[in-house]
């Protein structure tokens, strides 16, 4: 895991603090939601954080397989004779930083679900 995360390059440490704030602002909102005995903006605001801060790990997964890609694209150019293994490698690892991206993405999204679901239940 250690090394997948090594080679996804330096925007694997962005998606990790996406992924660890989602963690963070999941668990600040279940127990908000726990504790909610009505409508409560500030909750709600709290419950819709998790999908947006999720959604921007995406972003920024794409944003490093696009530049991913290029640089490989670079290097492809610049070698007399490349074989296919090579350039799926680099595509391989290009992908890597998106993987990550939409797998923080998935759970943020299951989360936001359930948080929504237990708060709508608890002020109605």
């Amino acid at each position: 895991m250690w090394q997948t995360f090594q080679e996804g390059g330096v925007m694997m440490w962005p998606l990790l603090i996406l992924a660890v704030t989602v963690v963070v602002l999941t668990v600040r909102g279940w127990v908000r939601v726990s504790h909610v005995d009505g409508p409560d903006p500030v909750v709600e605001t709290g419950v819709d954080a998790v999908v947006f801060w999720g959604a921007w790990s995406v972003v920024l997964g794409l944003l490093g397989t696009i530049v991913g890609i290029y640089i490989a694209a670079g290097f492809i150019e610049a070698a007399p004779a490349v074989s296919p293994q090579i350039i799926w490698g680099g595509i391989r690892v290009a992908l890597t930083t998106l993987v990550f991206g939409l797998l923080i993405f998935a759970v943020s999204a299951v989360a936001w679900f359930v948080l929504r679901t237990r708060y709508r239940r608890g002020v109605g």
